[in-house]
């Protein structure tokens, strides 16, 4: 008869362990409250807030905030008539452009979907915060938030 074999030992709980624990949560509460900070000072919930106004691009001095909700091939601009219209009905007045005209978002928008001369629809912010309750409360896809200049005149 052969001899059973021994059991694995369990871990002892030690005071290490404990500490890294009591170092996870405490990460994680800092993590909370450095996450409460950045929705901002006054306490509003994005997710309920009102409807962000946004800004024509062209007429809008300085860096703008971009969310873009829709990306095609140029020449495709008839595939983002559908995303168009969603906006519409939330009162925006978006329009098909190039995000080349963002400083900065016409390569991040390619190497995000792989697609090399991008048309896309986004609507442009005056504020990060402004962009961040619009991509909060929207409930349609969203490809990235974008921020710089206006570069097409």
């Amino acid at each position: 008869m052969r001899p059973m074999p021994a059991l694995p030992r369990r871990a002892r709980r030690t005071s290490a362990g404990a500490s890294r624990r009591a170092a996870a949560l405490l990460a994680a509460g800092a993590l909370a409250v450095g996450l409460s900070a950045c929705s901002g000072d006054d306490g509003v919930d994005p997710s309920t807030a009102e409807w962000p106004e946004a800004v024509e691009p062209a007429e809008a001095e300085g860096d703008l905030w971009v969310v873009w909700t829709g990306v095609a091939d140029a020449g495709g601009e008839g595939a983002l008539e559908e995303e168009v219209a969603r906006l519409a009905e939330l009162g925006y007045d978006a329009e098909v452009w190039d995000p080349a005209c963002q400083e900065g978002a016409g390569e991040k928008i390619a190497g995000l979907t792989g697609i090399e001369a991008p048309v896309a629809v986004g609507l442009a912010f005056a504020s990060e915060e402004d962009a961040g309750v619009f991509d909060t409360r929207y409930e349609g896809a969203t490809v990235s938030l974008t921020t710089g200049a206006y570069t097409c005149a």
